[in-house]
């Protein structure tokens, strides 16, 4: 097979929020609090009473500690708000079951009875563009002439791979290059796939929807959702 690797593009991933950080502050504020009162008790039934102690700094301490004690409830409150429409947000995202959706993907499927149909949009106009298709170890295996102008078009790939063989069944990378004579190839626009929505995953913090033929995307890919076309009756 011809060796052209294809383009690497950025992913984003999110990391989950340390749990219970509020809890151990507000336990250190309480114990901190505690010896403080203390401190203060003993120092005002020890105090000379003909030179009695300024309490502004102990006045000033305790506006402290309750600024605090606020701040943490303050937080409390927002982590439960931000719970609830993380809880609002996974219920927006059920509702994708059964939907058909397109998404920034360049992960296509070539079905067993038919090829692969698919869409791109060419952001970065190219007199010469091509559409790449490479298997799951990074190796090309098809290759074919597309429109170059801005916009958005439809793709197409039989399965036919460039020795003339019959790719089998599975998941494929598609990419869109603007060819060019150097080594300093680049994407020319993006990939759009799709299909029906078959499953919802929650997954580290990331929804992940799982589509009929095995494609695997996150929400945030998602730039089209339609319902799936009605069959018609035998």
């Amino acid at each position: 097979m011809t060796n052209i690797q294809p383009i690497e593009t950025n992913t984003n991933t999110g990391l989950g929020a340390q749990e219970g950080t509020t809890q151990v502050a507000r336990r250190a504020l309480t114990e901190d609090l505690d010896t403080f009162l203390t401190l203060l008790t003993k120092q005002l039934q020890n105090q000379d009473p003909l030179q009695p102690m300024d309490t502004n700094q102990f006045v000033d301490q305790l506006t402290q500690f309750s600024e605090l004690e606020q701040g943490f409830d303050q937080t409390e409150t927002l982590k439960e708000i931000a719970a609830s429409l993380r809880g609002d947000e996974r219920q927006a995202e059920i509702s994708y079951l059964g939907r058909v959706v397109e998404a920034e993907s360049e992960t296509i499927a070539l079905p067993a009875n038919g090829g692969a149909r698919f869409s791109f949009e060419i952001t970065a106009p190219t007199d010469d563009a091509e559409m790449r298709i490479f298997d799951q170890t990074g190796n090309i295996v098809a290759k074919f002439d597309v429109e170059g102008d801005l916009g958005r078009y439809s793709a197409g790939w039989d399965g036919q791979t460039l020795f003339g063989a019959t790719a089998a069944p599975g998941l494929y990378r598609a990419q869109v290059v603007a060819k060019s004579d150097t080594d300093q190839e680049r994407l020319a626009g993006r990939v759009l796939s799709g299909g029906e929505v078959r499953e919802v995953r929650f997954e580290g913090g990331q929804t992940r929807l799982i589509l009929d033929q095995g494609q695997i995307i996150t929400s945030d890919e998602v730039r089209r959702v339609g319902i799936v076309p009605a069959q018609p009756d035998a």
